[in-house]
């Protein structure tokens, strides 16, 4: 198949049960090719970028407003 029309034709032929698998299908490849949020976008950056000597237990600590 090559192009839309042919697809969506293919389609409307299908059982409804074979549609819902498709559909199923169709939202798992959206969801993998979705772009991050920007704030996850953020923390892949951000990632491995702390000071030596940082501890998580004191980023965690500021986090939360403890110092």
């Amino acid at each position: 198949m090559s192009s839309i029309a042919e697809i969506e034709n293919a389609i409307e032929k299908l059982p409804a049960p074979q549609v819902d698998e498709l559909a199923g299908w169709l939202e798992t490849l959206r969801g993998r090719r979705a772009t991050p949020t920007p704030v996850e976008s953020w923390l892949e950056r951000a990632r491995g970028a702390a000071l030596p000597g940082e501890t998580t237990a004191k980023v965690m600590a500021l986090t939360r407003g403890e110092e």
